[in-house]
């Protein structure tokens, strides 16, 4: 059952979260998390959510906790273990 509280963030993060939810040189990806967490911390429902972002529970879940646990590092997509580097 999803957790509803509202996220809290200091100043510096949400700075942060703001410039790469607007960034259009960035990866969409990166700016969608960035809105998600700012949505959590205005309050938004997980319904209210997945209806502005058009994602899942489990998406707002998985990085939510990640943010949780690693703030803002915690949004940045984790390497495909496996995956060999090209040159």
């Amino acid at each position: 059952m999803p957790t509803e509280d509202v996220m809290k963030l200091i100043k510096s993060e949400r700075v942060e979260l703001q410039r790469q939810a607007n960034a259009r040189n960035r990866r969409a990806d990166s700016a969608r998390r960035a809105r998600l967490i700012l949505l959590l911390a205005e309050g938004f429902t997980w319904a209210e959510i997945r209806a502005k972002l058009d994602c899942s529970d489990s998406y707002i879940d998985r990085w939510s906790k990640r943010f949780v646990a690693d703030r803002l590092s915690g949004l940045f997509a984790r390497a495909t273990l496996g995956a060999s580097a090209t040159r």
